[in-house]
Formats: structure tokens, sequence, C-alpha cells
């Protein structure tokens, strides 16, 4: 009797060990770079309105427009890390794109950008910078009654 409780008390001991060990999805602990890159990109003399996510919200703030070394298109950027940006100042950067996931946070994957070197800040107003990045679907569910409350503005103020 004796030995089949000791039997069971350590059997007990290595199963608990071995499930506290383990993470029980089966996926890596801790943080972990999933890719790298860097850009050269170009950042415009004004910072516009956009909309970004982070850990589900939707987040309407001013960002930055870039515009990636070989494309015409501007793109939005919410932060790049060690950055401090001039309005009136259009810069052409180096910067680097690391995308993070760690399963123990509450937004498991993430991307950063970071100033890796400032190549150049010319005083100029940049060209072909779109108004906004707000997509029509922010519009469509913050801004529906918009048309609404202007009218009765109209009508308070007359």
């Amino acid at each position: 009797m004796r030995l089949r409780s000791v039997i069971r008390t350590i059997s007990a001991s290595l199963t608990t060990a071995i499930i506290v060990s383990c993470n029980i999805n089966g996926e890596p602990e801790g943080r972990q770079v999933t890719d790298y890159q860097e850009y050269e990109v170009t950042v415009a003399s004004e910072k516009i309105p956009g909309v970004y996510t982070s850990c589900g919200n939707n987040i309407l703030t001013d960002v930055y427009a870039v515009r990636y070394a070989g494309e015409d298109d501007w793109k939005m950027l919410a932060s790049i890390e060690g950055f401090e940006y001039e309005s009136g100042y259009e810069y052409i950067l180096r910067i680097s794109r690391t995308d993070y996931l760690d399963y123990s946070m509450g937004e498991p994957a993430w991307t950063e950008y970071a100033l890796l070197e400032e190549i150049s800040k010319e005083a100029k107003a940049s060209e072909n910078v779109p108004d906004n990045f707000i997509p029509e679907w922010f519009f469509e569910q913050h801004c529906a009654d918009l048309d609404d409350f202007a009218y009765k503005v109209n009508v308070i103020i007359r």
C-alpha cells in the first residue's frame, strides 16, 4: 500500500511539472521577432488625420503621410520611434519595421517602426498628399448623425 501511494505521488508530481512547463496552446512563449525589414521613406511636411487600430480600438488622430522609395502613393504611419518631427519640413528617413508575436500579451501580434537614420530634412510643402487617411467605414460608423446634428445647429442659430 505504501509503495502504491509513493508511486501515485511521484506520478502526480511529474504530471504537474510537465503541464506547468508546457505552454497549453503549444505556442512558443515570450516575445518573438517574426519579421524585420528596413525602408527608405519620405515623410510629408504636414501630419494629416487618419485612423489606425491598436488593441482592437480605432483611433482617430494625426498621422504621418509616408511614401516608400520607388512608390508614388502616400501611406499612413501612426508613429516612428525615435523620430522628432517638425511641421513644415519634408524628411527622407531610413526606418525599420519589426513585427512581433507574444501570446502572453493582450494583442499578441504587433508592428513597430523605428528611425534608423535621418537622411535629409528640407523646408518645403509636400505635394500630392491626401487630405486624410480616414476610411469610409469610419465615417459611416461614427459620423452618421452629423447631417442631423448640423441641421439642428442651423435651426438653433437661425
